[in-house]
């Protein structure tokens, strides 16, 4: 008989705890496995000119509460003038927490789905994201015919998991980095839930399994995260 199955948790180190928290709750184990790094920029002075430089009528798009907390860290105290297109309600939060004055969330917390509701302001549009963003988001914009560019505000790093992965075990995957760092281990999955269209894109590539795909937002992982888990573990147990 199998046991009860383990989802792995595969953000950095220190961003599983919630996400851990809320499938406890619900009786799924759960454990945090990094299989990616996100590394500070070894010189901030570019993304706080870039984002000091915005004004009132420009607009600075975050995909990430890692990319939030980059920024809080480049400003240093600095203002933004501009508002803020946050992807999602996690992500926002992480913004106001750093200060930044959050205007628009999309109807659904994807880079698609903010590129192509978000309304265009009067200036420039300057995404601050990891240095392996996806770059549907920029060519959308770009085709709206936005005056849009963009700035690494950190570096994402993939790395293999430093602890053996069970057997049976599902992985939740919130980048095709993290998916490449996982591959590094050569293990199986049971299943896989991917944040967004690339990263399950990931999965099917490298892992050879079709995922469940989620939004960014803790409650929409915990949500696919108990129908993957649940439906395929009834199955196992006919």
């Amino acid at each position: 008989m199998r046991s009860e199955p383990v989802v792995i948790l595969t953000r950095p180190r220190g961003e599983n705890e919630r996400l851990a928290t809320r499938l406890a709750a619900v009786g799924i184990s759960a454990r945090e496995i990094p299989c990616v790094e996100l590394r500070p920029l070894d010189d901030p002075r570019p993304l706080h000119d870039a984002i000091v430089a915005l004004t009132g009528d420009d607009l600075l798009v975050i995909t990430s509460r890692a990319g939030a907390r980059a920024v809080a860290i480049a400003l240093d105290g600095a203002a933004c003038a501009a508002p803020v297109a946050a992807v999602g309600a996690a992500t926002a939060a992480a913004c106001r927490e750093a200060g930044l004055r959050v205007a628009f969330t999309p109807t659904v917390a994807s880079g698609r789905a903010l590129a192509t509701e978000v309304p265009l302001p009067r200036g420039s549009i300057l995404l601050a994201r990891s240095d392996r963003a996806t770059p549907e988001p920029l060519a959308l914009l770009a085709e709206r015919r936005a005056t849009v560019g963009e700035i690494v505000a950190y570096r994402t790093v993939s790395i293999a998991p430093a602890e053996a992965i069970p057997e049976h075990a599902f992985a939740v995957f919130a980048s095709p980095s993290a998916v490449d760092g996982f591959a590094l281990s050569g293990a199986r999955l049971a299943g896989a839930i991917a944040i967004g269209k690339t990263t399950a894109a990931r999965v099917r590539s490298a892992l050879g399994i079709e995922p469940r795909v989620a939004g960014p937002d803790d409650a929409d992982i915990e949500l696919a995260v108990r129908d993957h888990v649940g439906g395929a573990h009834a199955i196992a147990r006919r």
